[in-house]
């Protein structure tokens, strides 16, 4: 017989109409003012950054810190109106952190906004399908790295950016995972680790329900109960060392495994729906 599967965080009811309305509201537009504040970003102030950075290298480092920047002021704005808050267990860490790769569980579509309001100079490594469609494109393909990108060319880029002590940060599922439980795990964060010799900084996302921006929920959904809460735990770093011993395949495999271990379903369990 199989088992039934259950949802790591139990259904709720709305307690508070008028509240859970006016959360929905302030969601739905403020993707709007996301989505506007994108398109700007593109067709206006990139060309004049191209403009004053020649290279395409100084470009990107200068301009994602632009990104944190804006994306700071954004969760700011977001917990000022009472649709977010964001708690961060090591303050400042992310914000000095260079040359290294950084990873995070994924259930909410907006787990990237707030990782990039941490992350000073970060590139980004997301699914192939966002630098194809909706405005995000246009950003994608200007400053971080589809992973449907040649690894070597991954690799290349990835050198650079540790070299210019940025960080690389992924979430190793590729997509968002269920509401019953994560997605297997890629090899991608360890593959570029073990290449480069740079440690993997995992950060598990925590809080409560994040209903209404999980996989398949709906635009006009929101927590039932309370404001969405990000609770950033930092975990101590895994170096590429403990793996030099192996052969390249099982060493990425071991160290992807370790990582999964760290950002696992049971801890995962308490805070998820």
């Amino acid at each position: 017989m199989e088992e039934t599967k259950k949802l790591l965080f139990p259904e709720e009811k709305i307690k508070n109409y008028p509240l859970y309305f006016y959360r929905v509201f302030g969601k739905v537009f403020s993707l709007v003012i996301f989505g506007i504040g994108t398109i700007l970003l593109s067709i206006v102030f990139f060309p004049i950054f191209k403009l004053i950075f020649h290279s395409k290298r100084k470009f990107r480092y200068h301009t994602r810190h632009v990104i944190y920047v804006l994306f700071k002021g954004f969760t700011k704005l977001l917990s000022i109106t009472g649709l977010m808050k964001i708690k961060v267990d090591k303050k400042n860490y992310l914000d000095n952190l260079k040359s290294a790769v950084v990873v995070a569980n994924h259930s909410a579509y907006l787990d990237s906004l707030v990782m990039l309001a941490q992350l000073k100079h970060t590139s980004v490594i997301p699914k192939a399908a966002l630098s194809k469609k909706n405005v995000m494109r246009f950003v994608i393909n200007e400053l971080y790295m589809p992973n449907s990108i040649p690894f070597d060319e991954m690799l290349a880029r990835s050198k650079e950016d540790f070299e210019d002590g940025n960080t690389i940060m992924l979430f190793p599922e590729g997509t968002r995972s269920t509401p019953y439980g994560q997605n297997r795990y890629k090899k991608g964060a360890a593959r570029i680790s073990l290449a480069t010799g740079v440690p993997v900084i995992p950060v598990y996302i925590g809080g409560n329900s994040k209903k209404g921006l999980g996989k398949g929920d709906k635009v006009f959904q929101y927590n039932p109960t309370d404001i969405y809460s990000f609770d950033l735990h930092i975990k101590e770093p895994i170096y590429p060392d403990e793996f030099k011993d192996l052969p390249n395949a099982i060493a990425a495999k071991r160290m992807t495994q370790k990582i999964r271990e760290v950002l696992s379903d049971e801890a995962n369990a308490q805070y998820r729906y």
